[in-house]
């Protein structure tokens, strides 16, 4: 019961100006909900919402569940998709400030650790686009917040309470694995937790973490492993010879995610706590420092072999922007340098979001949303003139995510079809039965001009009678093309098999 109670009041520790930080970044997290379009990871995930299952082809389904949720209250909406990225934020930030305020209890402190917890792209983001990044950022801050009633109280409890969390980010994606060397480490390293290795509790933790994560382990055995797979031995098979392109890629990525302040605050916090590691340091700080040591060693290292995508490092961040911000309190005439850096990195963040916030913003392959509603709307008119003209149709893309958003804006939101049309892998979109025969019917094909979509006409032909252009969309901002969506007439489908190669 003392434990609960202990709970409870560190909600009400929270002080006034951090709740104001949560409150005020919570609201204007709303309103970009409510005028950001629609990303197609978004689309994607939300097609998976539509079709519940114990877990999906790329990833695990807690992200889905959550739209799912969402959407049942305020609809298949743009809004209530993107309300579910808002509901999570708005909980990690409450777990941030209370761990936050037990850890150095300094109100000030507090308030300018979530400021700057709040004030990067990375961490803004996913606080209104939903995707497992999502989940996985709330629970794995769950779980350490739960380490850190564990060394407050030593009450053995804590361990199950970071087991539910830790089998919650693996539900959210599959990199909530990395949580397990990281309490590890914690646990070995600190010479007061190191005592639970001799006990059941860490133990039966992970089996209740397991536990937590059993749906996605029986929706594995029953498609063979796939998804395992292609996370993991297909990846892996994929790495290439040790060269430092991709870890240039991934300074220059991090540097634009985090701002040029956070970047270099956590790069100097790692530096500087990391040399420590074994030399007897706080629980509170060897926590902190483990929760994001073990996750940034790994990709940066993976980075000399392979491409490391820009948000694979995101779950190791905020512990170490806490962990810098607490040292930088340590020494009170940096204060001013702090403020003007957390500042910066806000001004960097608004630019950021100011940019997409613009219709059509022509961003070039940066801009993944413009064009596909009045896609939807023009697709949508030729199959009800084909339809009039008695003949059967299905409409479908060469890559998932288009197919997803064309599937989000067509009225009705039926059935769309990807890249597994043409025989290509398509994800979670092979998984889905097709539930009728499509041979003999005509597929509108809509394709865009991005490289990631655009396809060679010749590898469409070979599976239809005749393929013809019917129209050609341009989207336009600022005298410059920003999308051009292309709307083909895809007469008699000759059916195909679909492909099991995912490294195409």
């Amino acid at each position: 019961m003392s434990d609960e109670i202990t709970l409870k009041e560190s909600y009400l520790r929270i002080p006034l100006s951090a709740w104001k930080i949560i409150l005020g970044f919570t609201a204007f997290r709303l309103f970009l909900a409510i005028i950001l379009p629609l990303t197609p990871q978004e689309a994607y995930y939300w097609s998976w919402s539509r079709d519940l299952a114990l877990s999906y082809f790329d990833h695990p389904p807690l992200a889905s569940y959550s739209i799912w949720m969402t959407t049942l209250v305020f609809g298949q909406t743009i809004f209530g998709i993107k309300l579910a990225a808002v509901l999570w934020y708005l909980a990690m930030n409450v777990i941030w400030a209370s761990m936050i305020q037990e850890m150095f209890d300094n109100s000030r402190q507090t308030f300018w650790t979530l400021l700057a917890l709040n004030a990067s792209i990375v961490f803004e983001l996913y606080g209104f686009v939903i995707t497992p990044d999502t989940p996985l950022l709330f629970t794995w801050t769950a779980t350490i917040y739960a380490l850190w009633k564990l060394v407050q109280t030593e009450n053995h409890k804590w361990w199950y309470v970071a087991g539910l969390f830790m089998g919650l980010a693996w539900l959210g994606k599959y990199s909530g694995i990395m949580l397990v060397p990281s309490v590890l480490l914690f646990t070995i390293v600190s010479k007061n937790q190191r005592k639970w290795l001799l006990t059941p509790h860490p133990y039966l933790g992970v089996v209740l973490a397991i536990l937590v994560f059993s749906p996605v382990l029986i929706w594995n055995a029953q498609h063979d492993w796939m998804s395992f797979a292609f996370q993991g031995s297909q990846r892996a098979s994929g790495m290439g010879h040790w060269k430092v392109k991709h870890f240039g890629e991934l300074l220059g990525s991090q540097f634009f995610i985090l701002s040029p302040y956070l970047f270099v605050l956590i790069f100097a916090t790692l530096i500087r706590y990391g040399r420590k590691l074994f030399s007897g340091l706080e629980d509170k700080i060897l926590l902190l420092l483990s929760s994001g040591l073990v996750t940034s060693v790994f990709f940066v290292a993976v980075s000399f072999r392979s491409l490391v995508k820009m948000n694979w490092l995101a779950p190791a961040y905020w512990s170490l922007v806490i962990l810098g911000i607490y040292h930088l309190f340590q020494s009170p005439h940096r204060f001013n340098r702090m403020r003007a850096g957390i500042f910066s990195s806000l001004i960097f963040l608004g630019i950021g979001i100011s940019v997409v916030a613009i219709p059509n913003v022509p961003l070039g392959e940066g801009n993944t949303w413009s064009g596909w509603k009045q896609a939807a709307h023009d697709v949508n008119a030729f199959q009800d003139s084909l339809r009039n003209a008695g003949e059967s149709t299905f409409i479908f893309s060469t890559n998932y995510k288009a197919s997803s958003l064309l599937k989000f804006y067509l009225p009705g939101q039926p059935r769309t079809y990807a890249q597994d049309i043409i025989g290509k892998p398509a994800l979670q979109f092979d998984i889905w039965p097709r539930g009728e025969d499509l041979k003999g019917r005509t597929g509108l094909l809509v394709v865009d001009n991005r490289r990631e979509y655009r396809f060679k006409s010749k590898k469409i032909t070979s599976y239809f009678s005749d393929v013809k252009k019917l129209k050609t969309i341009r989207i336009e901002n600022f005298g410059k093309l920003v999308r051009k969506i292309d709307i083909y007439q895809c007469s008699d489908y000759k059916g195909t098999e679909i492909g099991n190669n995912y490294d195409q």
